[in-house]
């Protein structure tokens, strides 16, 4: 298993973005917001977007799009959705979409429902390690993704190599027969 030192110098020596996908920042927060990304950008992440409610996001996401959320739990009260709202949206429109959930409440209850729902960390809001947490936590998912389309390219390449080569025994086969 990689540890976090690996991923983050990995993150440096890489010369062009970390990630294969757009990390989006859901928050109602302008200040962590505008850290996180900044954070993130040191952090050699260069694709980030930035939304201030769930309803925002909603309004441009997509099926298939190439994205990681990091989520925001408690919009406020004049929010159509709460993050859990926006989060089970998600999933009814892709379900492949990878979450990270954020809160200011350090209550287990939320956290285990936010996780059975769909969400693959969640994180307290409000100390500095939340930061690295959230780092931590794309960097694993973003070297899942990689190791997933790797593996579906060799068994892509086995598949196309075998026919390949099945052609060519039945046409040497066919020549002599």
């Amino acid at each position: 298993m990689y540890d976090l030192t690996f991923l983050l110098l990995q993150a440096e020596s890489a010369e062009s973005d970390t990630t294969s996908f757009t990390v989006t920042l859901v928050d109602d927060d302008p200040f962590f917001k505008e850290t996180m990304r900044d954070y993130l950008t040191s952090m050699n992440i260069k694709k980030i977007e930035m939304y201030e409610s769930g309803e925002k996001f909603l309004e441009v996401f997509k099926e298939g799009d190439n994205r990681l959320v990091v989520l925001d739990y408690d919009f406020g009260p004049l929010s159509k959705y709460d993050g859990m709202g926006v989060l089970e949206e998600i999933r009814k429109r892709d379900k492949n979409i990878p979450v990270i959930m954020l809160s200011a409440q350090d209550n287990m209850a939320i956290s285990l429902e936010t996780l059975r729902r769909g969400a693959l960390d969640y994180f307290i809001k409000g100390n500095q390690s939340t930061y690295t947490s959230v780092l931590a936590s794309i960097l694993k998912i973003n070297e899942l993704q990689r190791l997933k389309r790797s593996q579906r390219e060799y068994m892509l390449t086995g598949i196309v190599g075998g026919a390949i080569f099945a052609i060519l025994v039945w046409l040497a086969y066919a020549k002599y027969f």
